[in-house]
């Protein structure tokens, strides 16, 4: 009885101890899930708009201020409005000698040098002498009398011409060199800079262990993971003509959506809109679209694309974007007509 006693109670003891470790785990599972649910947002005003990041995780808040940190370093090289970037330098060395650059400004200028090749030159990154003929350079785009003449626009074009942007990367992955090869031509980094900031932001709260989170910097989003409930991060797609209002909501996972719009920085001029979308082929201003919106793999790539559609338009635009795996895109024409792609992840889209 003795030895049957002593080990019914030290299976009483055993059992005891299991549920007391069940308890102990669920406990710690249930602290663990409630501090990993806890969502952290911050916002901060940068690149001339307000980004905002939110996470999930035990050290989201530090996590947060590094990728705020890495975005800060990553556009003092890109922002060509900083006299003092890379950007700049190589845009004030145009017409003489290569400029020694960073890892990250190759890596940007390579990739957009690529859309644009890919584009046929719908994208155009050296479109700066045309984004300051028109009146967007400055803080509050306008032009005075009647706008540049058909000879003005055409001496601007003749600096517009990526290929005459030669990016040499390093071959053990350390600075690299850019040149521009006519003085007074100028490369504006409007349509990919956010995307990329966004990217490096990412790149950051993954190495702090986020593996939940959502970067939000002006037309750019890029989301990893999930929410605290398991569901996707949805993105509201803005309507280009009704400012509170929305035309769909994308589901957003590991991924990255842009949208390019007329509406973003614009100015009328004789009863027409005057977008800051620039044809390089034209000399132009946009005129046949009111927005795009690209979901792609990164951010770079969906706001190098979502530019690139702008300027090719809804019948072109959407025969380049089918052709492309992992990406899709919602193009609005500017008479309202919607273009939804084929890998678009919502179908429905209300006007």
């Amino acid at each position: 009885m003795k030895v049957v006693g002593a080990y019914f109670l030290e299976d009483k003891l055993n059992i005891y101890m299991f549920f007391l470790s069940l308890i102990l785990s669920f406990v710690c599972c249930n602290l663990c899930c409630a501090d990993n649910a806890t969502l952290v947002t911050q916002q901060r005003q940068m690149l001339h708009t307000y980004v905002e990041i939110k996470a999930y995780g035990d050290n989201a808040s530090a996590a947060i201020d590094a990728a705020f940190n890495e975005m800060e370093r990553v556009n003092s090289l890109l922002n060509n409005y900083d006299p003092a970037s890379e950007i700049s330098q190589i845009n004030n060395n145009a017409g003489g000698n290569a400029v020694t650059i960073s890892p990250e400004t190759v890596e940007a200028l390579q990739t957009a040098l690529k859309f644009c090749k890919l584009s046929g030159g719908a994208l155009d990154i050296t479109i700066g002498p045309l984004v300051r003929l028109w009146g967007f350079t400055q803080e509050i785009p306008s032009m005075k009398g009647a706008g540049p003449d058909s000879h003005e626009i055409q001496k601007a074009r003749q600096l517009v011409d990526y290929q005459s942007l030669q990016v040499l990367q390093d071959m053990q992955g350390g600075p690299g060199t850019a040149r521009l090869a006519k003085k007074g031509m100028w490369v504006d980094v409007g349509s990919f800079s956010k995307g990329y900031c966004a990217d490096k932001a990412i790149a950051v709260l993954k190495k702090y262990g986020i593996n939940n989170a959502l970067v939000a910097a002006g037309g750019t989003i890029n989301a990893i993971g999930k929410k605290a409930d398991g569901s996707q991060w949805k993105v509201a797609v803005r309507h280009p003509r009704k400012e509170d209002d929305f035309m769909t909501f994308v589901p957003l996972c590991d991924a990255s959506i842009s949208t390019s719009g007329d509406y973003e920085r614009f100015y009328m001029k004789n009863g027409k809109r005057k977008g800051h979308i620039i044809d390089p082929h034209t000399g132009k201003p946009v005129d046949r679209m009111q927005s795009v919106s690209v979901v792609a793999a990164s951010g770079l790539e969906s706001d190098l694309l979502s530019t690139t559609l702008f300027v090719l338009g809804p019948v072109n635009g959407m025969r380049l974007i089918d052709s492309l795996p992992g990406t899709s895109a919602l193009l609005v024409s500017y008479d309202g007509k919607l273009g939804i792609s084929k890998k678009w992840p919502v179908k429905t889209v209300i006007y």
